[in-house]
């Protein structure tokens, strides 16, 4: 089913559109999931309420890349699901790792509560990662927003994992630097 039909099918309340994101895209995003939450159990259950949140979000949502925008929605459906979690305890999950490596750059969720200035801050992010090249964009991407970690990042891309680890400590600092100018910091 292409990805059109499916967004029809959504526009048209059609179930057969929920089969289809599944058949292709399922697997993405139990794998996005699982490297979040971890647990098979947890994944079903996110990946089932990523399903509900595009049910409900298409229309008015009109996605240009659906496969980008169903990766975004479980995405954000595991890590609210991580977040409720471990609201009061700290795993050794990757997701914690993620995030404590990011918390070095960006500034604290408490400091950037509204939205303008969060979907601002998103934008000068997106700028900057314009700027590198396709490569640290893809070691970037796979590392914060897909959660994957260094060896898989290296097997995938055919390189070193002291390469990731290099392209990201990099990367992390000329996002500082950027975030400084852009006054973020």
């Amino acid at each position: 089913m292409k990805d059109s039909e499916i967004i029809r099918g959504l526009e048209q309340r059609e179930e057969s559109a929920l089969r289809g994101i599944t058949a292709s895209y399922g697997s993405l995003g139990r794998q996005i999931a699982m490297r979040i939450l971890g647990s098979a159990e947890d994944t079903e259950e996110c990946l089932n309420d990523a399903l509900l949140r595009l049910w409900n979000s298409i229309p008015p949502a009109k996605p240009k890349y659906l496969k980008a925008y169903y990766s975004a929605v479980v995405r954000n459906t595991a890590l609210n699901r991580y977040a409720y979690d471990n609201a009061e305890k700290r795993g050794a999950a990757e997701v914690s790792l993620v995030l404590d490596e990011l918390a070095e750059v960006l500034a604290d969720g408490q400091d950037v509560q509204a939205q303008a200035e969060a979907s601002m801050l998103e934008e000068s992010i997106r700028h900057f990662l314009r700027k590198q090249n396709p490569m640290q964009q893809n070691i970037f991407m796979q590392r914060y927003f897909y959660m994957m970690t260094g060896p898989e990042i290296a097997a995938g891309l055919g390189i070193t994992e002291n390469r990731v680890t290099v392209t990201l400590h990099r990367m992390r600092q000329k996002l500082r630097e950027h975030l400084k100018k852009e006054a973020f910091l």
